[in-house]
């Protein structure tokens, strides 16, 4: 008798707590850190190419600051990155935000920013911006 009334305040406790988790707000979206790599195009001077981590299948925007012209990319691999060419010159500021569909729509990210310094994934190559 003791047992079954103890099952029944735990069956009674653990969906309290599931009904409680599907209250509770989900996180929102971040934004894409920045780039691990970085590079100038050989043969275009003035144009990088950009490449990074975003959630799978985000639609990534890059915005160049100086410039006010920027490009929006699709993970249409599905992989969780990026690759993408942008008109920038060093040390131009860039603003990087995602935005993915989920059950609930359309979310977007907060942007994050970066600067335009050749780098690769083991940091700056160089001098980097001041």
């Amino acid at each position: 008798m003791q047992r079954r009334a103890v099952l029944s305040l735990l069956a009674l406790a653990a969906s309290v707590l599931a009904g409680a988790a599907c209250l509770s707000p989900t996180l929102p979206l971040p934004p894409p850190e920045a780039p691990d790599t970085i590079q100038p195009l050989a043969d275009q001077e003035g144009v990088w190419t950009i490449s990074g981590n975003c959630y799978a299948g985000a639609l990534v925007t890059l915005f160049n600051d100086r410039t006010r012209q920027g490009v929006v990319i699709e993970d249409t691999d599905q992989n969780g990155r990026f690759t993408v060419e942008i008109a920038a010159e060093p040390c131009d500021l860039v603003l990087i935000s995602q935005e993915v569909i989920t059950d609930d729509g359309l979310e977007t990210s907060p942007h994050n920013s970066f600067l335009i310094e050749e780098r690769d994934s083991t940091g700056v190559i160089g001098e980097g911006c001041p």
